[in-house]
C-alpha cells in the first residue's frame, strides 16, 4: 500500500484559506474585466445569470464535471465566521489549486504564503492530519448489454472514503468512464460503500454495495464479494453480484481495470447474476410485466406429481415430486432423496412449462430439464400427460427421453 498525505479530504488554515480564495477571486475578475460581483453570481448558486462568468463554471471547465456552487460560497461563508480551520472535500480539494495553475497544495504554499509563521502554522496542520494508507481495488459484475464490466475502487482514510470508476467501452471501443464517490460504513461483519455522482446540475446518490469481510480488517482480504444496488445507464433499477479484488498499487490497478482480460474464476461467478427492473408503472396489477397474462397459469402450477423418466434404452425411473403454493419450489416425496437448484416458468406465451432441477441422492438421473405444454397438462387433471426432459445421469452421460408427468390427488403434503 502507499501512504499519502494528499488522500481524502483536506485542512487549512484560515490565512491560508483566505489566501487561496482571495487569488481566485482577483484572477477572475482580471479574466472577465470584471469590478463589482453579487456572490451568487461570483460562485454560481441561487439566483445567478448562467450566461454570466461565475466560478462554478470556471472550475467546471477544470473537472469536467459537476460543480456546486453553494459549496464554494459555504466555504467562505466558514472563513468569514472565524472558522480556525476550512476543510476541503476529496472532490474540491485540488480544483482550487488548479485553477490558480499550481498542481497541488504544496506548489500553492511554496509561492503564495510568503508569511513565514502562518507557512509553519499550515506545514504543521498538514503533517498532523493522519496519514492514512490507500488501498486498491478493481471491483467486477455482469452489466449492462449482458457483459462484463470492471471499475476500480480507491480506497482512502482508513476506509472511511472512497473513489469508484466504472470502465466501460462504447461502440467504437472508446473508453468511457462514470465517476462515484461516497462514504464507508463499518457494521458487525459487513462494510457498507454509499456513492454519489455528479450529474450536469447536482450531486445525486449513486451506487450502494455491501461487501461481507467477517471480523477481521478488510485489508486482509485479497478478495472480497457483495452485492450491488443501483440504476444503470439505462435507467433501469438493477441489483446483482459484485467481486472486488485487491491490488498492490494504484498502477497495477489501473493495469487491471483497463484491460479486456477477465479471470474465468470471476467470470463463472457472475456471469448472468443481474437483477433488472424495468421502469414502468403499470396502472393494474395484471401489467406487472410481459407475463402478467399468463398469471392464471402459473398459479395452477402447484401439485403433486408423479414423473415417470423414459430413456432411450427403453428403462424407467419413476420420481414423485410436489410443487408447492406461492413459492413454487419442487420437492420430492422420496425421504433419502433431495432438490437442490430448483426453477420453474412459463415459456413461449404461456404454453410451455419448464422445470429444471438438481437430484442429490440415489436416483439414476442427477440434473433435469422438463418441458410441458400447459395446454394438455391441465386438460383432464385425472389423465397422464407427457414431456420431453434432457439431463445428466449418475454416470454423467447425456440422456434425453419422453417423461410422463401424472397429477396425483391423493398424495400427503410434504
Amino acid at each position: 500500500m502507499e501512504n499519502t498525505k494528499d488522500s481524502g479530504s483536506m485542512s487549512l488554515t484560515k490565512y491560508s484559506f483566505n489566501t487561496l480564495i482571495n487569488s481566485i477571486i482577483k484572477l477572475f475578475k482580471h479574466k472577465y474585466a470584471l469590478d463589482d460581483i453579487s456572490e451568487n453570481q461570483l460562485y454560481g448558486f441561487g439566483n445567478y445569470d448562467e450566461k454570466q462568468p461565475n466560478l462554478k463554471q470556471e472550475f467546471e471547465k477544470i473537472t469536467n464535471s459537476f460543480i456546486n456552487g453553494k459549496y464554494l460560497y459555504n466555504k467562505c461563508r466558514e472563513l468569514h465566521s472565524g472558522k480556525p480551520q476550512i476543510k476541503l472535500s476529496v472532490y474540491y480539494k485540488n480544483v482550487f489549486f488548479k485553477y490558480l495553475g499550481f498542481k497541488d497544495v504544496f506548489e500553492f504554499l511554496k509561492y503564495e504564503l510568503t508569511d513565514k509563521t502562518e507557512l509553519k502554522e499550515q506545514q504543521k496542520l498538514l503533517s498532523q492530519e493522519k496519514i492514512s494508507k490507500t488501498h486498491y481495488y478493481v471491483v467486477y459484475y455482469y452489466g449492462e448489454d449482458k457483459k462484463m464490466i470492471k471499475g476500480y475502487f480507491t480506497i482512502l482514510n482508513n476506509w472511511k472514503t472512497f473513489e469508484l470508476v466504472f470502465v466501460y467501452k462504447d461502440t467504437d471501443e472508446n473508453i468511457v468512464t462514470y465517476n462515484l464517490y461516497g462514504s464507508i460504513v463499518h457494521q458487525n461483519n459487513f462494510v457498507h460503500f454509499e456513492s454519489s455522482l455528479f450529474s450536469e446540475k447536482r450531486k445525486i446518490k449513486g451506487a450502494s454495495f455491501i461487501f461481507y469481510i467477517g471480523k477481521s480488517s478488510p485489508t486482509e482480504r485479497p478478495i472480497i464479494i457483495g452485492t450491488y444496488s443501483s440504476f444503470d445507464k439505462y435507467d433501469h433499477c438493477i441489483a446483482g453480484k459484485i467481486i472486488a479484488q485487491q491490488f498492490s498499487s494504484k498502477e497495477t490497478m489501473l493495469n487491471e481495470a483497463f484491460s479486456n482480460y477477465f479471470d474465468p474464476n470471476i467470470s463463472q461467478e457472475l456471469i448472468k447474476s443481474r437483477i433488472i427492473n424495468e421502469s414502468v408503472l403499470p396502472k393494474h396489477i395484471l401489467k406487472l410485466s410481459l407475463k402478467s397474462p399468463y398469471s392464471d397459469v402459473f398459479g395452477r402450477i402447484p401439485n403433486n406429481y408423479k414423473l415417470l423418466f423414459n430413456l432411450e434404452d427403453g428403462s424407467m425411473h419413476e420420481l414423485k415430486i410436489n410443487i408447492k403454493k406461492y413459492d413454487y419450489n419442487i420437492s420430492c416425496f422420496e425421504k433419502n432423496i433431495f432438490i437442490e437448484n430448483d426453477a420453474l416458468s412459463l415459456e413461449n406465451k404461456g404454453q410451455i412449462l419448464t422445470l429444471n432441477f438438481d437430484v442429490f441422492g440415489v436416483f439414476f438421473l442427477q440434473k433435469v430439464s422438463i418441458y410441458i405444454k400447459t395446454f394438455y397438462l391441465f386438460q383432464d387433471m385425472s389423465q397422464e400427460n407427457s414431456g420431453v426432459f434432457s439431463g445428466v445421469d449418475i454416470n454423467n452421460n447425456l440422456v434425453t427421453g419422453i417423461v410422463i408427468i401424472e397429477t396425483q390427488q391423493v398424495m400427503n403434503k410434504i
